[in-house]
């Protein structure tokens, strides 16, 4: 492990999607940081030159491996709470996971499951019974987390309401905390107003327009959006989208 070494990770976390990981890697970066404290504590002149190159390599390193871990919780939080509410397996990345980060995705995976059956489910779904709630969102200890296993045994949920978390409405990890929040909002109040709003897929690129529900849309062929009612049925009307669910 070096300088450039950790400088060429750090850039490459900037990235939205998970970079596989030598599972050495943290091990790594300690060893080099002791190697930088040992070289300082050698030299006889604390104030010279030399000390005061390795003093901000060693500051860089230490600020580096923290920027580093900080963005990989934040994608592996952002992908549990993602898969949570979601009826799709988007854990693909799951294998660049070191195993420590794979317990981190398991236990937020199942404190929002849990939160949310504990919370959520008896307000929306007040008829399901006890029992039937205790057997939603369970994942057995020791689970792959393969795409079947994670869709047995986490409640389905809109995408709607996934697209808050996962930036897919507009929205990015970076962005604005009002921003991303009002985002949030909007998209899980799509999720509980259903019949207002439906599911489509677009069939040819379409120009940005303003929807009724006050948002811009940009849409490209082969997406799949959730957009209010009437706008997509004149889409559809149009040749250019394909109704999904229409409720």
């Amino acid at each position: 492990m070096d300088r450039t070494e950790l400088t060429d990770t750090l850039r490459e976390e900037r990235s939205s999607s998970l970079k596989s990981m030598n599972t050495d890697f943290y091990q790594k970066v300690e060893e080099y940081i002791k190697e930088l404290e040992e070289e300082i504590s050698r030299l006889k002149n604390p104030r010279s030159v030399e000390a005061k190159i390795l003093e901000d390599e060693l500051q860089n390193a230490i600020t580096s491996v923290e920027l580093i871990f900080m963005r990989r919780i934040k994608k592996i939080i952002g992908s549990a709470t993602t898969n949570a509410f979601s009826s799709k397996s988007t854990i693909q990345d799951i294998g660049k996971l070191l195993p420590q980060e794979k317990e981190v995705y398991e236990a937020v995976l199942s404190a929002i499951n849990t939160a949310r059956r504990q919370m959520l489910e008896p307000v929306i779904n007040p008829h399901i019974s006890p029992a039937e709630e205790k057997g939603k969102g369970h994942i057995p200890s020791g689970s792959t987390l393969s795409g079947e296993s994670r869709a047995a045994h986490v409640p389905e949920a809109s995408d709607a309401a996934a697209e808050a978390f996962t930036g897919k409405a507009g929205t990015t990890a970076d962005t604005a905390p009002e921003v991303q929040e009002k985002d949030e909002r909007e998209q899980i109040a799509k999720s509980n107003i259903n019949k207002e709003f439906v599911v489509v897929r677009i069939l040819e690129n379409v120009p940005t327009f303003k929807a009724m529900d006050n948002r811009n849309y940009t849409l490209c062929a082969e997406d799949v959006v959730v957009l209010p009612a009437l706008n997509a049925k004149v889409l559809v009307k149009r040749n250019v989208a394909q109704m999904i669910t229409d409720n």
